[in-house]
């Protein structure tokens, strides 16, 4: 393979000099940043610079344990993550796991190279590496995958809330913050197309504590997953074709356009540029020379000034809004059937009146008896009635006194149940007790707050 010459220059900005570091390597490799070192892995060693001194190791000889490995690693066609204060190397195109454990490259999976998750997401969670995403055999994943390190399988990490779910996403942009992961700006299939890819500006939101998922909008613009691409705390840096950066504030859901050819037109794709200290490292194409050069300036520098600012997000109104919506809607219906409800129900009656002779609950006319109305009108006319007084209302001539009190008594329990009835109020209406006169002799009283009646009918 075609040698490679990489020179990694220090700009220290100290005040009276600057360090110059040079490598060399043969071949392709893998470069990838795990604070505080940059490791520049090859296909037969490996070394390490430091972050922010810029000290280089010397190259470290790499031990292939796995035979298949020694013919066909590529260290490029990984990533590198660190785990439990390990290092782990995990194949792009499927399920193969190596250990980096000083001059090795230990094998520890036990899965195998299924090419179902191309240009998938990689990053770690709770000491876990996970895959998101990824292309392969003409459809593409919408779903989680990590390693257990203690079964040495990949396992499936399935959302368990959330209305809705992402299509199938590859090549897709990923910002992490703490248990929040957010995909935009990425490519999927089109439906009951397999064969056509389309890219979408849709934002897909997931909490990886609770496994929910949450559609966010829209981007206001698409720009693809460059290699380049990176993250540094709530900010998401991108680079586009016509070399411009975009700085992507999630917090605030904004973002802003930089323009300055002179870095990112010289921006090398072989490595994520890193911020350390509000300065930056990143390789870069010397034109000139062909070489590609590890730099570091201030961010300032690297951004320049920014040219615009807008919304980074934009919201379906609908789909945004729309629970809060029918919500809205459902509360004024509800209250509006019950202000109908109040407004036009019938009136249930609280009082009996009269009518011409007649006592109404409403317009309801009441049927009494002659006795029982008789009793009613006597009760209604005087406060305590003696028992004497209401068995000359009902005897009859003729028969036993006896029966004529087990007549009145019948009377009055019939009209304590017809009245309860009628007026759907659980008490005994007529009621009796010791007459305050003569503690022998018993009295009966209405309860009169259930009557209105005329004067006309008290003195029929």
């Amino acid at each position: 393979m075609k040698k490679m010459i990489y020179f990694l220059l220090l700009f220290a900005y100290f005040p009276v000099f600057s360090d110059n570091i040079s490598l060399s390597y043969s071949g392709e490799a893998l470069i990838e940043y795990s604070k505080p070192y940059i490791y520049i892995i090859e296909k037969n060693q490996y070394r390490k610079i430091k972050i922010p001194e810029m000290t280089s190791s010397l190259p470290i000889p790499l031990k292939l344990t796995d035979s298949t490995l020694i013919k066909k690693f590529e260290p490029s066609s990984h990533t590198l993550h660190k785990v439990n204060g390990k290092f782990y190397l995990v194949h792009n195109l499927g399920g193969a796991v190596y250990e980096l454990m000083g001059d090795r490259l230990i094998r520890k999976d036990h899965s195998f190279e299924h090419k179902m998750q191309i240009n998938a997401q990689t990053f770690t969670y709770d000491n876990r590496i996970f895959k998101f995403g990824g292309y392969g055999f003409w459809s593409a994943r919408n779903f989680f995958t990590y390693f257990d390190l203690n079964s040495k399988e990949w396992e499936a990490y399935t959302p368990v809330h959330g209305d809705k779910l992402p299509p199938g996403l590859f090549d897709v942009n990923q910002f992490k913050y703490g248990n929040e992961i957010t995909y935009f700006n990425g490519v999927t299939i089109v439906p009951n197309d397999n064969l056509r890819f389309e890219r979408t500006q849709d934002i897909w939101h997931f909490n990886l504590s609770t496994k929910t998922w949450t559609y966010k909008g829209k981007t206001a613009l698409f720009f693809g997953n460059n290699p380049q691409n990176f993250q540094h705390e709530n900010y998401y840096y991108a680079f586009t074709e016509e070399r411009r950066i975009i700085r992507v504030n999630f917090l605030e859901d904004t973002y802003e356009i930089f323009t300055n050819e002179a870095v990112s037109s010289k921006i090398s794709n072989k490595f994520k540029p890193i911020i350390e200290n509000n300065r930056i490292y990143f390789f870069a194409n010397n034109h000139s020379t062909s070489d590609i050069e590890l730099v570091s300036i201030s961010l300032p520098e690297f951004l320049g000034k920014a040219q615009e600012k807008h919304r980074f997000v934009e919201h379906n109104f609908w789909e945004t809004y729309s629970h809060l919506i029918g919500g809205f809607f459902l509360t004024l219906f509800i209250g509006l059937g019950v202000y109908l409800w109040q407004k036009y129900q019938p009136t249930r009656a609280k009082y009996i009146s009269d009518k011409e002779g007649t006592l109404y609950l409403g317009k309801a006319a009441i049927n009494f008896d002659e006795t029982e109305l008789k009793v009613i009108s006597y009760l209604l006319k005087n406060d305590d009635v003696p028992n004497s007084e209401l068995l000359e209302l009902v005897e009859q001539k003729g028969v036993h006194f006896s029966h004529n009190i087990r007549m009145k008594n019948d009377i009055l329990n019939q009209l304590n149940l017809k009245l309860k009835a009628i007026l759907q109020v659980d008490e005994n209406f007529i009621v009796f007790k010791k007459s305050d006169t003569d503690s022998r002799l018993k009295v009966y009283r209405l309860n009169k707050q259930y009557f209105k009646v005329s004067e006309e009918f008290l003195n029929m």
